[in-house]
């Protein structure tokens, strides 16, 4: 039978015979998981700040234009005489006036003095007072 070598040295010539150490092995590999999960929750700190200043500006920071808009449209309608229309139930379009709230205001006073004055003079032609 043949012999067989089993010199390290022979077998992987320019390699170290030993192990490398455990306890340093340990040490890196404790290290790099710290600096991982260091480096994933900076990393998702990061990502939900951006999310809420971006939230914050294009939509909460927004200014209202449509309802700025909307509300001068509903002013000009209470201060401005216009002309419109209108569907009744057969589909006929029925042209409308639109008046100012003031003077809507003081049509409806002066009807209401006007019925009040009727209702209150008698037949004989006396005014009831108050």
């Amino acid at each position: 039978m043949s012999e067989h070598n089993t010199d390290p040295e022979l077998l992987n010539p320019g390699l170290p015979e030993d192990d490398p150490e455990p306890g340093v092995t340990w040490f890196i590999s404790l290290v790099s998981v710290v600096v991982m999960v260091v480096t994933v929750l900076a990393s998702v700190a990061m990502y939900f700040a951006f999310v809420e200043g971006e939230v914050d500006r294009k939509i909460v920071n927004q200014p209202v234009i449509a309802l700025q808009e909307l509300r001068l449209a509903q002013q000009e309608q209470l201060t401005e005489y216009q002309n419109y229309e209108v569907e009744d139930a057969e589909g006929n379009k029925l042209s409308r006036i639109r008046i100012p709230v003031s003077r809507a205001m003081e049509l409806v006073v002066a009807d209401a003095r006007a019925s009040t004055d009727a209702t209150e003079s008698d037949d004989s032609g006396e005014i009831a007072s108050r």
